[in-house]
């Protein structure tokens, strides 16, 4: 049986439909937010007292290591037994002074881990598999742990270190169940991965009924929306024409550049300081870790992967110390650098052959010299992937009569001067607007979500939802793949039919209901009904095979002498950036509920419910 979630129910006066309005967590005192990326983590938090008095008063931790950052490498160390030894910079530490002593073997170390939600692995048929409980990651030498005693552990750590940080500050007052948790995620992931990071901080402590789920590029805009003028970076014409970049009907594409993925989306700010997505978030792993990715390969060609695979088993904290250094020094390289150094490990220094190409890369006096085509090699593939889906967007939005004038670039990689450059480059009549630490809006925009998700309006769907059901056959002729016919009490079904609730691309008013459905029972026994919920890239999928499968609920029925004609009326809410669905029975009880997300639903269920075409 799912678990229910209290919600209270309204009537949207405009449109007839249902609305449901999302619970929080009360009283509010402080919303926590935790940027958990690929690269760096971090966390932020402000009171609802400074939030009213200025949002952007807003405390957000400063890691230090030598420097002062506000943010803390995605790294975590693990003992032998799983026990969570280290997180962040004195992860980096630690293992590096037990690699350098050669001890290291029996600990797990994990880096930039993240993404392995988005590039999950694959069966035997080569077909994607969703992440789930059981699923595993490997660490930095290959050894495996469970996926989310890795993912609650990171969170569990930030989560603590915030609680930790609310005591040495005095405040004493908040409790624990006053803070509104927000965790972020990345547009373009799926249902599942979204859920998974939710039952990951589940997990690592965090109240369900007091986490909210922020999409990054969402939450990065509503920061630069507060932010003044002076702080928006744009070399155009912002200041000279006096360009309101937020103003009412406006509309701006947003690229949200961060250490995995790149989250694209299109929004325009609609009245009352809201703001209105206008295309489905879409992008691609085209983050900073896959501009060093091409760094190694670079090295890779001029040793060998052998080589290259030999050098990091044995050097390990060599190995980590170029990343460090790949990771300053990608932010120095522009579009006008003719060459870039860095400090290289002696044993790396050594197999790199003298001859190689010197017009790409030299090796000379410890010293790994990287030239103009190396440095092209480097960046351009990744920022020319970025571009040309800028430039696909970009097209379809002048097909649809919209006029987006500017880009707002977000993120860690957005700090690159080599991809501002080029996406300047492509796009002269824009305005690209980079605000100083894009880094950090994601995160400092969390804070602000958790404190007034309202202020999204709608969002676009990017797949299309529906259940799995029996469809009673009026004509066996009709089905043409007699395996689909099932027969039931003497009546005869096609089964596995896809009925729709939401059709790719549709608007989702935030809290309003989707088109409802009436389904009834096949048994007049019966006592519950298990809804299978499958997504589709098809809009009008007629059938849930190579549909994906995304979970299950369970709606009790109430026993009645009308057997069969017990209908139960189910409906999609996107209430915020989670689906969830509600209920109401033939006496019209109302009953919300949240996903299952099992990877054991079945795809075929004994309770199954019959659509007869009702509303």
């Amino acid at each position: 049986m799912a678990e229910k979630n209290p919600q209270s129910q309204t009537d949207d006066q405009k449109s007839g439909k249902k609305t449901t309005e999302i619970p929080w967590c009360s009283p509010n005192l402080l919303v926590a937010a935790i940027d958990f990326g690929t690269t760096y983590s971090g966390y932020a938090f402000s009171s609802r007292a400074d939030f009213d008095d200025d949002p952007l008063r807003i405390t957000a931790h400063k890691w230090s290591s030598g420097l002062i950052s506000e943010k803390n490498p995605t790294s975590i160390l693990f003992d032998n037994n799983q026990k969570l030894v280290a997180f962040g910079y004195e992860a980096e530490k630690q293992f590096t002074e037990l690699s350098n002593d050669n001890r290291h073997e029996d600990f797990y170390y994990f880096q930039r881990f993240k993404m392995q939600l988005y590039h999950h692995n694959k069966d035997a048929k080569n077909k994607q598999l969703p992440i789930n409980s059981k699923s595993m990651l490997s660490d930095i030498s290959g050894k495996k742990m469970l996926a989310m005693d890795v993912f609650s552990a990171a969170i569990k750590y930030m989560k603590e270190h915030l609680l930790h940080k609310l005591s040495e500050t005095g405040d004493t007052e908040t409790k624990k169940e006053e803070i509104r948790w927000v965790l972020t995620v990345p547009a373009i992931w799926n249902d599942t991965a979204k859920s998974f990071m939710r039952e990951s901080a589940i997990k690592a402590g965090i109240r369900g009924d007091c986490l909210t789920i922020a999409l990054e590029p969402e939450a990065a805009s509503m920061y630069c929306k507060r932010l003044p003028i002076e702080m928006l970076n744009d070399n155009l014409r912002v200041q000279n024409e006096g360009f309101q970049f937020f103003s009412q009907g406006n509309q701006y594409l947003v690229l949200d550049a961060g250490g995995g993925t790149v989250d694209i989306t299109v929004h325009e700010v609609l009245s009352g300081d809201r703001i209105k997505e206008l295309h489905k978030a879409s992008g691609g792993a085209w983050g900073g870790t896959y501009v060093d990715e091409n760094f190694f390969d670079i090295i890779k060609e001029a040793v060998g992967k052998e080589k290259f695979e030999s050098f990091k088993k044995e050097d390990l904290a060599g190995y980590n110390d170029l990343r460090k250094d790949l990771e300053v020094k990608k932010r120095e390289i522009n579009t006008e650098s003719t060459k870039i150094s860095f400090t290289i490990p002696n044993q790396l220094a050594q197999v790199i052959p003298k001859d190689y190409n010197p017009e790409i890369l030299e090796c000379k006096k410890g010293k790994l010299e990287l030239k103009v085509p190396g440095i092209k090699k480097w960046f351009s593939e990744i920022c020319d992937s970025i571009v040309s889906h800028v430039e696909e967007l970009l097209e379809e939005q002048k097909k649809k009569q919209r006029n987006i004038e500017s880009i707002l670039m977000v993120g860690g990689f957005s700090e690159s001067s080599f991809l501002q450059e080029t996406v300047k480059t492509a796009f002269p009549n824009k305005h690209i607007i980079v605000p100083n630490q894009a880094g950090l809006a994601v995160l400092k925009g969390a804070v602000l979500f958790g404190h007034n998700p309202q202020i999204v309006d709608s969002r676009v769907a990017k797949v299309t939802y529906g259940v799995n059901t029996l469809s009673k056959i009026q004509d066996e002729r009709d089905v043409p793949d007699k395996s689909r016919i099932r027969t039931i009490n003497g009546v005869k079904y096609e089964k596995n039919v896809f009925s729709k609730h939401v059709t790719k691309g549709d608007d989702l008013v935030i809290g309003q209901a989707q088109e409802e459905k009436t389904y009834f029972p096949i048994y007049p026994d019966q006592k519950s009904v298990q809804f299978s919920v499958f997504s589709s890239q098809e809009e009008n999928p007629k059938y849930v095979d190579g549909c994906k499968r995304l979970g299950s609920f369970d709606v009790k029925i109430p026993y009645t002498t009308d057997g069969t004609d017990r209908k139960v009326v189910v409906r999609f809410i996107f209430g915020g950036t989670e689906i969830k669905f509600e209920c109401e029975d033939a006496n019209g009880e109302i009953t919300p509920y949240t996903f299952d997300w099992s990877e054991n639903a079945e795809e075929e269920c004994f309770g199954m419910a019959v659509e007869r075409g009702e509303s």
